[in-house]
C-alpha cells in the first residue's frame, strides 16, 4: 500500500459557547493536535471553510456555523495490514486484528486502519462498520456488523452491556489476589496536545473483574472481564491495581500516566480473547475465542 492516502475532511459545528470567537482562536483552543502558526497556515490556505465557503483567521464565527477542515494527503506510518476471519455470514463478521492495526482512522491514520482494510478486501463488507473499539495496542477479537440489521442490533447490545468480553494481558508483579473486582471510576484528562482516560475520583463508575491464571517469576497472567465499557479500561484498572501490562508505555501504579507516551502507543500485552453476542438475525449466542503467540509461547518474554 502506499504511504500517502487521499486525504480527509474534518467536520464541526460551532456550539453557543463559541459564538463570535475568532475562526483561528477557535481552532488553537478546540483542534490542539496543531498550533497556531499551523492553523494559520491552513486557514490562508484555504483548507479551513465556513459553511462551505473559505474564510480568514481573525473572521468571527456564529453559534450554528458549519465548518470543514479540507487536510490533503499525507503519508501514514507504517502499520499491519492482515486479519484473521474468525466468523461470517451475510451479517456478522468477527476478525481477530494484529497488535499495531488501529479500529478507526484518527490521528495519523486513515487508509492504514482495520475499517479500510475490511471494506476493501470484498464487496460484500463494503460497508461493514465495527461494533466496538480496540486500542492500537491491543490485539483480538472484534465484531462489525455487515448489515444495516447487523449494525443496529450489535450496536443496542453493546449500549445494553449485552456481549460478554474477556481479554489475556501480561502484568507486572505476582502479589495480585487470585480473583477481584477493580472499580476505580475513570475520567478525561488532558494530556499534552490531547485527552487521554484516567483512573480519577472525579471519574465515571466503572467495573473489571480479574482473575490471576498463572505466575511466573515477577509477572502475571491474568484473565480481565470489563463490565462497563470505559476507554482504556483494563490497562487503567490493572495498573491501578499495581499491576501494569507489560510493556504499556502509558500507564503505572494508580492507573495514571508514567509518561508522555500518546494514547496509541503500543509494545503492550493484551489481547482480546473471547467474545460472545447474540446473533443479530437469529438471536442464538455466537462465541469465539482466541489466543496470542505470547500465549502460546508460554511467556511475556
Amino acid at each position: 500500500m502506499d504511504a500517502a492516502n487521499r486525504g480527509w475532511i474534518y467536520r464541526a459545528q460551532v456550539g453557543p459557547e463559541a459564538d463570535g470567537v475568532e475562526v483561528l482562536a477557535y481552532h488553537v483552543a478546540r483542534f490542539r493536535h496543531s498550533n497556531e502558526g499551523a492553523w494559520r497556515a491552513s486557514i490562508e490556505l484555504g483548507r479551513v471553510l465556513v459553511n462551505g465557503k473559505p474564510t480568514t483567521a481573525e473572521a468571527r464565527l456564529c453559534a450554528g456555523d458549519e465548518l470543514e477542515f479540507h487536510r490533503p494527503p499525507w503519508d501514514e506510518p507504517d502499520a499491519p495490514a492482515e486479519f484473521a476471519i474468525e466468523f461470517e455470514d451475510e451479517h456478522v463478521l468477527v476478525v481477530s486484528k494484529p497488535a499495531g492495526l488501529q479500529v478507526l482512522p484518527a490521528g495519523p491514520f486513515l487508509a492504514r486502519t482495520l475499517l479500510e482494510h475490511v471494506r476493501a478486501s470484498t464487496p460484500s463488507r463494503a460497508h461493514a462498520a465495527p461494533a466496538h473499539r480496540l486500542g492500537r495496542g491491543t490485539s483480538g477479537l472484534i465484531v462489525f456488523g455487515k448489515s444495516s440489521l447487523a449494525r443496529s442490533s450489535l450496536a443496542r447490545q453493546f449500549r445494553e452491556l449485552v456481549p460478554r468480553k474477556t481479554y489475556l494481558a501480561w502484568v507486572e508483579g505476582r502479589e495480585l489476589p487470585t480473583s477481584f473486582a477493580a472499580r476505580q471510576p475513570i475520567a478525561r484528562v488532558p494530556h499534552g496536545p490531547l485527552e487521554i482516560h484516567v483512573a480519577a475520583a472525579s471519574g465515571k463508575p466503572s467495573l473489571t473483574r480479574v482473575r490471576v491464571l498463572a505466575r511466573s517469576g515477577v509477572q502475571s497472567l491474568v484473565d480481565a472481564q470489563p463490565i462497563t465499557g470505559r476507554p482504556d479500561q483494563i490497562r487503567i484498572h490493572l495498573a491501578a491495581a499495581g499491576a501494569p501490562i507489560v510493556g504499556d508505555p502509558l500507564f503505572g501504579p494508580g492507573g495514571t500516566p508514567k509518561s508522555d507516551a500518546p494514547p496509541g502507543e503500543g509494545g503492550y500485552l493484551l489481547h482480546s480473547s473471547a467474545l460472545a453476542f447474540r446473533h443479530p438475525a437469529t438471536d442464538a449466542w455466537v462465541k469465539r475465542h482466541s489466543l496470542p503467540s505470547w500465549v502460546a509461547s508460554g511467556g511475556a518474554g
